[in-house]
């Protein structure tokens, strides 16, 4: 029973160490997450020689592509803590082939949330257009559970956004 308020004692001196030691914790904005950005660019075919190397990594592309573009964003060094990757592909494909790349993707189960690159980019899908995609699981074509692949059956065109977490 004469422990317990030593303990106590013991236990106050380490929280008021503790609150003493906060104004040295303070986050530097120098030192907040660092962002970076790997892009693929170049030629059109140089693109879509590299965006269908990332997509081989996990399932090679079922048909050709007639164009592709390729970013992603990392926020953190991976160096003082985790980082997060945001990626965004956007790949034109023949819209008569469109069946080939939707065959093995599993429909979205729940509703897709827009995203789009820190700084905007042409090639993106817009907000107001968003909804008129047909949206599935990214699994199968990226290799990674969060995020989606969007389909526009209008135009061809396949937009992935992946995170991770």
């Amino acid at each position: 029973m004469k422990s317990r308020p030593l303990r106590n004692v013991q236990l106050r001196g380490i929280i008021l160490i503790a609150l003493l030691a906060l104004p040295a914790c303070k986050v530097n904005p120098a030192s907040a997450p660092k962002t970076s950005v790997a892009e693929v660019i170049g030629s059109s075919k140089k693109r879509v020689a590299e965006v269908s190397a990332i997509l081989a990594k996990a399932k090679t592309p079922p048909t050709a592509i007639l164009d592709a573009y390729f970013l992603e964003e990392q926020i953190g060094d991976g160096v003082l803590g985790p980082s997060d990757f945001r990626a965004f592909y956007a790949i034109k494909v023949a819209r008569l082939n469109l069946a080939q790349w939707t065959k093995d993707l599993t429909p979205l189960g729940t509703t897709a949330e827009y995203a789009a690159p820190a700084k905007p980019r042409d090639w993106w899908i817009a907000r107001d257009v968003f909804s008129s995609l047909q949206f599935y699981k990214p699994d199968a074509l990226t290799g990674r559970v969060n995020g989606w692949v969007g389909v526009s059956q209008q135009t061809g065109q396949i937009y992935i956004f992946t995170f991770t977490m």
